[in-house]
């Protein structure tokens, strides 16, 4: 079954006036997404009742829809209890985050903290593999860093490697999964193999976790700035997908979709690099330009030479069509 991320969008949704008698800071942040953000940033929730929230006539969700909410989580929590295998991850053990027998669950060393991003991915995923799960509910299946999914379903395990309210899984960063060998029916991982260190490990682990005949999605990008700090290792091109892919899978499909067409990565180079100029005159100047202006402008021309020069150095390495490494072996 399918739910939404948020209570809020749950059709059995139940709320009731917060009070000073019936406060419950759990269930008076699920409710109130703002406040939440507030305590986050460290304050507190009865403050909050107390001083604004029961003269704003604030609510919180009835203890028996979150009780609800706790029931579905134990549930999940009992279909894939019997696929976790710590052996097989990258050391370290599991651990409940809220509440004993009910997802999430942590894995092994420390995780990354949402503070350590620019931002939370939060995106829908990719339809077809929301169809291949919906279409087989008494099935298993994974999504690979999760990151923030507007809906969930029953049937799949969310993993990340910092604490996204969608995780069911939250591990430290690592290539290998605490999962069982030929496990689950699928397996999901959308833009996300650019930020991992070794893809080639995980490439081999989606085969290791699948069950014979399982399905897997990839997202990959190719031509995208650098992105999703502090992590940006691997873009791939088509060819370097299918390479990574080639051994133990049967490739069904691989193509560029409409989500990665390029004027998608045209738009994001070009308006990453113009507003990262630090000269406005420059700047101007090159929003100024017509299409067959620039094509007709050789690299290093006096006019990419005053472009290049107001390019600070983040931006540089950002929208860089390279990057040269001279080394000495140890």
């Amino acid at each position: 079954m399918r739910h939404p991320l948020s209570p809020l969008d749950d059709p059995a949704l139940e709320l009731e006036i917060a009070t000073i008698t019936n406060f419950d800071a759990d269930r008076y942040l699920l409710a109130n997404p703002d406040i939440a953000a507030w305590v986050r940033q460290g304050g507190d929730p009865r403050f909050h009742l107390e001083a604004h929230g029961m003269g704003e006539g604030r609510r919180q969700l009835s203890a028996g829809f979150h009780a609800t909410l706790r029931d579905r989580r134990r549930a999940k929590y009992a279909r894939f209890a019997t696929i976790f295998d710590a052996a097989r991850g990258a050391g370290g053990g599991f651990s409940f985050l809220d509440g004993e027998d009910a997802f999430p669950i942590g894995y092994g060393g420390p995780a990354h903290s949402l503070s350590d991003y620019d931002g939370e991915s939060a995106h829908g995923g990719l339809s077809d593999y929301d169809a291949e799960i919906a279409a087989h509910p008494d099935r298993l299946y994974l999504d690979i860093g999760c990151g923030l999914r507007p809906d969930m379903f029953g049937n799949c395990l969310y993993v990340e490697v910092y604490p996204s309210r969608s995780a069911d899984l939250v591990m430290a960063p690592s290539c290998t999964y605490p999962i069982a060998d030929a496990s689950v029916d699928g397996i999901g991982c959308f833009a996300v193999l650019e930020h991992v260190t070794e893809p080639w490990i995980a490439a081999a682990e989606f085969r290791r976790m699948l069950k014979p005949g399982g399905l897997l999605f990839v997202d990959w990008p190719f031509l995208q700035p650098v992105h999703g700090y502090p992590s940006h290792y691997y873009n791939a091109t088509r060819e370097g997908v299918r390479r990574m892919f080639d051994e133990g899978f049967e490739i069904l499909d691989l193509d560029t979709r409409p989500n990665q067409t390029p004027e998608r990565t045209l738009r994001w180079m070009l308006r990453g690099w113009v507003d990262g100029l630090t000269d406005d005159a420059v700047r101007d100047e090159l929003r100024g330009r017509t299409v067959d202006e620039l094509l007709a402008l050789e690299p290093r021309s006096p006019f990419w030479k005053r472009v290049n020069a107001a390019t600070p150095p983040a931006v540089r390495e950002t929208y860089a069509a390279g990057n040269t490494l001279v080394a000495r072996r140890r």
